[in-house]
């Protein structure tokens, strides 16, 4: 059965023109004509079966049953009011806080979250940046992306994905430089190395049965993200983690330098508060993440396998 309610515009003309006690003001208020709101007032009148006014010839003054049910329309547009105002503010505060490396933000992370925005548009996600391990006991956030597990009391670790390396450089640094024939010819590049990693290049020669001593000064930067960046420019071959270059690999930005990649010990996790995992955005953030992981490693294309023994550090 409907409800047998007057029309909303008469309601909304009658709580103004009671509040203001004036129709002109009420009419301004309502950016529509007096006329309209005379007409509101009278509809509503018409519906009720009773006054609501007395008009006098310069001004309106509600009766005694307009004085009551002026009231109860004030309580039902301040309820609805509040209400409204509540949805609005729990919307508008549905807010996913991530602080992450620089690399781990700018190689990976940024370039997808259009997709979390395109499922999600009510929720915002705030990035911020950090130079050191997040501590999720201190900081205000929800989420960081790290590569230690480290346990601890109410912390949530979702792994992600493996550290596997790779060297890259630029199409035209490969085709500007003699042939590549193994990876011992890389000892004669120029690497670029990463203050944040400087072990990736030791580890990967390793696993390729190279044990190159001290490696020739080439160039550091202060994190991966900026090695990266000077390899995409041309400057020499970087030591790259495969998830975080996949895209400049598509793209044609980087291209492998040799096809071995070494598989480590090491993995990405996202990092959470157990106690934050019921919120909405949360979980929503969380699942997303975590079906975008399964994508990238469903498409990651096969590597040719390592040209020497077999290692159990490699991927093949």
């Amino acid at each position: 059965m409907g409800r047998k309610l007057p029309p909303l515009n008469a309601l909304r003309a009658f709580e103004v023109a009671a509040r203001t006690g004036n129709f002109t003001k009420a009419a301004k208020s309502l950016n529509v004509s007096q006329g309209a709101v005379s007409r509101h007032i009278a509809q509503l009148e018409a519906f009720l079966g009773l006054r609501l006014f007395v008009r006098g010839q310069r001004d309106v003054r509600l009766t005694p049953q307009g004085v009551e049910y002026a009231q109860v329309i004030r309580d039902a547009f301040d309820r609805i009011e509040f209400a409204t105002q509540a949805r609005r503010q729990e919307t508008q505060n549905r807010v996913v806080r991530i602080r992450l490396f620089p690399t781990v933000a700018m190689k990976w992370l940024i370039g997808r979250l259009s997709r979390f925005h395109a499922l999600h548009p009510a929720i915002n996600v705030q990035v911020t940046i950090a130079n050191d391990l997040v501590d999720m006991g201190a900081e205000e956030i929800d989420f960081t992306i790290q590569i230690p597990a480290l346990p601890k009391p109410g912390i949530r670790y979702d792994t992600l994905f493996p550290i596997e390396l790779l060297p890259v450089c630029s199409p035209a640094q490969l085709a500007g430089t003699p042939a590549l024939r193994e990876p011992r010819d890389l000892l004669d590049r120029t690497l670029l190395h990463s203050m944040k990693r400087p072990h990736d290049w030791l580890t990967w020669f390793d696993a390729a049965n190279i044990t190159p001593g001290k490696l020739r000064e080439g160039l550091t930067f202060g994190n991966s993200s900026l090695a990266y960046q000077a390899a995409i420019d041309g400057l020499g071959v970087a030591m790259a983690h495969v998830e975080l270059v996949q895209d400049d690999l598509n793209a044609g930005r980087l291209v492998a330098v040799h096809p071995l990649v070494v598989r480590t010990s090491e993995s990405y996790h996202l990092v959470g508060r157990e106690a934050e995992s019921g919120r909405a955005e949360v979980a929503a953030f969380r699942d997303w993440l975590l079906t975008e992981v399964e994508i990238d490693r469903s498409q990651m294309p096969d590597v040719v396998p390592a040209p020497r023994g077999p290692n159990p550090n490699l991927r093949h």
